[in-house]
């Protein structure tokens, strides 16, 4: 069953408060596994979100004077999101995340050290694990954006692949399938 949008904003924004990097990964996942059962706009977003809230949460500097007037605005976003997702409204609930995005692009633009921002690299990391969780290439490239090239090059790169592969044994795989093929 797909993760509720207003659940998963509210989940995002406890967490954020809390700085608990642990539980904004764990929500991030539920966000990529309900992006894979039905896509939706704002769950998408709301995952690029939770993605970069972790890398911001993990780097002192973001939240450094330079950065503490962004960081207050994007708390203040990113609460503001939880009624309009709780209304339901796709599109509205998609701008509002897109603003929260705006604000953390922001962070970046203060900060260039790297060459990837950290949206492009939420978005890497979707379709990544989109990759690793069954999905082709082609559908994981065209949900995120992402050049198929990068994808594989950054899945192989990492342990996605062993973290998320199934611990269904081959003979539970063989009993699924006969059970399909006599049905």
């Amino acid at each position: 069953m797909p993760f509720d949008t207003a659940e998963a904003a509210q989940q995002v924004y406890s967490a954020f408060l809390r700085k608990d990097v642990r539980a904004l990964r764990k929500i991030n996942d539920k966000c990529i596994e309900s992006i894979g059962a039905e896509f939706s706009e704002g769950m998408y977003l709301l995952a690029q979100i939770s993605y970069i809230l972790v890398k911001i949460l993990v780097k002192p500097r973001y939240w450094r004077k330079e950065g503490a007037s962004t960081m207050r605005a994007l708390d203040a976003s990113l609460k503001s999101c939880i009624p309009v997702a709780k209304a339901r409204n796709e599109a509205q609930t998609a701008a509002c995340f897109r603003k929260s995005l705006q604000l953390i692009g922001s962070l970046d633009a203060k900060d260039r050290r790297f060459i990837t921002t950290l949206g492009e690299k939420s978005k890497l990391k979707i379709a990544s694990t989109l990759y690793a969780q069954g999905f082709s290439l082609g559908i994981a490239s065209e949900i995120t954006g992402v050049d198929q090239r990068e994808i594989m090059s950054y899945a192989g790169g990492t342990m996605m692949f062993d973290r998320l592969k199934s611990e269904v044994t081959m003979g539970e795989r063989l009993k699924r399938a006969r059970k399909i093929f006599e049905g």
